[in-house]
């Protein structure tokens, strides 16, 4: 990520809905209330080292106040705006702005090297219940608390070697496959959308999921790939007629539990390829995908992916700029990414005010054309989609997320594209 953040702006952002009416000066201390006692101010990067590293300074931070209807064009700026990365800088932004009936949205936007969407939406869910006047306790003072990081087991040589041997595959065959369009402009702009599932919706997803014995994330991965299709008609008489969509992994289930609430980042990820021939349904996709993602389980290979940034920052990192964009556009063909997260446990045990609503958002970065950030919240699904226009142009990325939507949602079995 730190490698990433050299080539565009690579933030994340999440936002809050509560049900009480907080002021912008009830948000800036309720921040302050909780960034100050877990040692979360300025912020330095070691490139040699490839690490963040906390500060004690804390310098106020007045959050952004948007309108009623901001919301998305707030986002969008979020996740444009990038931070400064030099000398010692704050990672965090926040913003808030009135809802609907008397609610709040709250909003956070920070650099996404630092920390994953466990840490992040912990951090804000503290953060509104200070707002309101809940005490932090030193539990959640700990766990906020960045101390020397997260790094995610390894295991023994043994079984590291078996993931770098998979993780060498899983990429040759990803490397195989049809490349996105390329762009003759290096924008690194994103353009954000977001949509809402209804609990109907949701609960339909969930159920066609069970019945074809895939996992919600399968589906999710096989809508995606055939939502792209038909963007895709030039591949078949080619040697690259596959396509790949990629995945983020929690890993924190990995940790010990002392560990498991910590603040920092413990992602992994890992990439499915499929030829997606011509009228393939969305049930057998979901179900070829589904045996990859079992396999990818079953070895561990998510934990592989580390091994594979690190073996890209050794060999890119004194590459130009414009090499190293070269290299993902074309090592890693990534049509769009996944990222799911429930926030429902959380939002039962932190703050003091009723959680509405929570969306996320990503930067699409130089190996994929968007990302859709999956959250989970009360029985439904907001999907936060983050797009680079330059790559795919927004009239076009609207009938993909359409599509996206339809495969999902539909209740026919046998969903294809033509």
């Amino acid at each position: 990520m730190l490698q990433w953040s050299r080539l565009h702006p690579y933030n994340a952002v999440h936002v809050v809905q509560v049900s009480t009416g907080i002021s912008p000066q009830d948000y800036r201390e309720g921040i302050e209330s909780v960034l100050r006692p877990c040692s979360l101010g300025l912020v330095s990067i070691s490139d040699n080292q490839g690490s963040c590293h906390f500060h004690p300074d804390h310098p106020p931070i007045p959050p952004r106040v948007i309108g009623e209807n901001e919301l998305e064009a707030e986002i969008e700026r979020q996740l444009n705006e990038p931070f400064p990365l030099q000398g010692r800088f704050l990672p965090f932004r926040f913003f808030c702005g009135p809802g609907a009936d008397g609610t709040t949205f709250l909003g956070i936007a920070y650099f996404h090297a630092l920390a994953d969407a466990d840490s992040i939406s912990r951090l804000l869910l503290e953060i509104s219940g200070a707002c309101t006047g809940r005490a932090l306790s030193r539990e959640s003072r700990l766990a906020l608390n960045p101390g020397t990081g997260l790094k995610a087991p390894m295991g023994n040589p043994w079984e590291t070697l078996q993931r770098s041997i998979g993780a060498v595959r899983q990429f040759q065959r990803m490397r195989g496959s049809h490349r996105p369009p390329s762009s003759s402009e290096p924008s690194a702009h994103n353009q954000f959308r977001a949509h809402a599932l209804t609990r109907i919706e949701t609960s339909g997803a969930v159920a066609k999921a069970k019945r074809w014995q895939v996992t919600l994330n399968d589906l999710c991965l096989a809508a995606l790939l055939l939502a792209v299709a038909p963007l895709t008609s030039k591949r078949f008489p080619t040697p690259r007629p596959a396509l790949t969509a990629a995945c983020v992994v929690n890993l924190r289930g990995t940790l010990r539990p002392a560990d498991r609430n910590r603040f920092g980042l413990c992602l992994g990820s890992f990439s499915v390829t499929h030829p997606v021939p011509q009228g393939i349904s969305l049930r057998d996709l979901a179900q070829d995908i589904g045996a990859d993602t079992s396999r990818i389980k079953r070895e561990k290979l998510s934990l592989g992916a580390a091994l594979t940034f690190r073996a890209s920052r050794f060999m890119l990192s004194r590459l130009p700029v414009e090499k190293q964009r070269n290299f993902y556009r074309k090592s890693y063909p990534v049509w769009g990414s996944i990222t799911n997260f429930r926030v429902d446990d959380l939002c039962n045990t932190r703050g003091a005010t009723e959680v509405i609503d929570y969306v996320r958002a990503v930067s699409a970065g130089p190996a994929m054309p968007f990302v859709i950030s999956i959250t989970g919240i009360a029985g439904r699904l907001n999907l936060g989609i983050s797009s680079k226009p330059n790559v795919i142009p927004a009239d076009k990325m609207d009938g993909v997320i359409q599509r996206f939507v339809a495969l999902l949602t539909a209740p026919e079995e046998g969903v294809s594209w033509n």
